[in-house]
């Protein structure tokens, strides 16, 4: 009876050490089990231009808020409110401003961050609309979407926006089809004249990522745009993690493994669905295929984040600590094993975003870099870079933390004090105060309090 109850308090103590786990992970507030944010968690953010980027929380608040760097403060400019729950993922589709979003609430919504919302129209004697930054709201999701990936940023067109290509080609085409008033009446009206784009997304315990093509809206009192099912890949087992490129898309699953499609170019089929999806290859953490493996060392393998770096390579996290970079260039079998990855620890906690950064230049060598940082629920920023030695057989990655920020230690209201998880990282461009027409890139971090800090990708270590 004793050794049954000993057995008892042990496996309590274990399931309360992997609930502190989770909800650090989940960028709860701090790695204390007791403590308890007044501001939800910073988990997601993404980068718009010129300092501005946006922040979001899947625990409680609903709205979508807007920042601007300015010097080394961030100031809060306003928030996009559309949601009825939290917001999962936030995804910048182009450079005029459109961004996506998911919630809680099954949807993803397109967004306009519009700059310059506070213009008036400069038709002279007319009063236009107010403009609308809530493009469209897509309700076709069976659970919510935890990723969005952008395959390609198509085309946006207003008649207020400055003159491009695009919007040369768009105007020509509705005076042929509509006649010369239609483009004054856009104009008035603030009607979106094209809007498109594809988008790949990942849901809630699902193992399909799908692939949507976006279109402007038939009707211009409703919404900007719509959207369809343009190709579905499936996999074996439920999708956790997901990140695109225009062909390319990778897929990590609760497993640990992670696919990796290719779209294959076609001169026979139109911009948005240019070509078939094929997997190209498997990159599994296991030494083999072989063995019965546990729930705990499955779950310590589970990918949670994934980001594509420059010429193939790309970098994988785990619920462990555990951060993989893998070149897909090196690739010569269909299934890639955990042998051909370079592997770093980088905390005891769990890994909670990882982010591509601008190439840096190794003061010690003076080689190029490709470089990232890494975020943990531990309350650390890591920064690493990806250094190529060269030995007798072959060219092999290193990996060399260059920079490190760690959240300081807080109070509870009590005598406990603790760390904020950092829930969420992205990087800005900024124009640089030392060369006006350069742009320096600075690193958001989002924490488990509701705070936000800039960090800088500066060689320091």
């Amino acid at each position: 009876a004793v050794d049954k109850l000993r057995a008892s308090v042990k496996t309590l103590k274990g399931l309360q050490g992997l609930t502190r786990s989770a909800m650090a992970a989940q960028g709860l507030g701090t790695s204390s089990i007791h403590l308890k944010p007044k501001v939800p968690a910073v988990t997601s953010i993404t980068a718009l231009r010129d300092g501005y980027f946006l922040t979001a929380s899947r625990y409680g608040e609903k709205v979508i808020k807007m920042h601007k760097i300015v010097g080394e403060e961030v100031e809060f400019v306003r928030e996009f409110k559309g949601h009825s729950s939290g917001v999962t993922a936030l995804v910048t589709l182009d450079k005029k401003g459109r961004f996506l979003s998911a919630g809680v609430d099954k949807t993803v919504t397109l967004w306009d961050s519009r700059f310059n919302c506070e213009e008036d129209s400069n038709i002279e004697g007319v009063v236009s609309q107010e403009p609308t930054t809530l493009l469209a709201k897509f309700n076709c999701f069976e659970r919510y979407v935890h990723s969005i990936g952008v395959l390609n940023e198509g085309s946006f067109v207003r008649p207020t926006d400055g003159v491009d290509m695009a919007m040369v080609a768009a105007m020509a085409k509705k005076t042929a089809w509509e006649g010369a008033a239609s483009v004054q009446r856009a104009a008035i009206q603030r009607e979106i004249i094209q809007c498109s784009g594809s988008f790949a997304t990942s849901q809630k315990n699902d193992k399909n990522v799908n692939i949507w093509e976006m279109t402007v809206g038939e009707n211009s009192d409703e919404d900007a745009a719509k959207i369809n099912l343009a190709d579905k890949l499936e996999h074996d087992t439920s999708i956790a993690a997901m990140a695109a490129v225009k062909n390319a898309i990778l897929a990590g699953d609760i497993m640990g493994v992670v696919h990796m499609w290719g779209r294959k170019q076609s001169l026979f089929r139109s911009w948005g669905n240019d070509g078939n999806w094929t997997k190209l290859h498997v990159f599994t953490p296991w030494k083999n295929n072989k063995g019965i493996r546990s729930p705990l060392e499955i779950s310590e393998q589970s990918i949670l984040n994934l980001c594509l770096l420059d010429g193939g390579t790309f970098v994988c996290g785990t619920r462990s600590g555990v951060v993989r970079v893998w070149d897909n260039t090196k690739a010569k079998d269909f299934v890639v094993y955990k042998k051909h990855a370079t592997s770093l620890k980088v905390t005891s906690e769990t890994v909670t975003g990882i982010q591509k950064l601008p190439s840096i230049k190794d003061p010690n060598t003076g080689e190029e870099c490709m470089a990232f940082s890494v975020a943990s629920s531990g309350g650390k920023v890591m920064s690493i870079a990806l250094q190529r030695h060269s030995s007798s057989k072959q060219v092999q990655n290193g990996l060399h933390m260059f920079n490190m920020y760690s959240s300081p230690l807080s109070f509870d209201g009590g005598t406990s004090m603790s760390v904020a998880a950092i829930s969420s990282i992205a990087v800005s461009e900024v124009a640089s105060a030392h060369n006006g027409k350069a742009c320096d890139s600075v690193l958001i971090a989002g924490d488990g309090n509701g705070k936000v800090e800039t960090l800088s990708t500066l060689w320091t270590m």
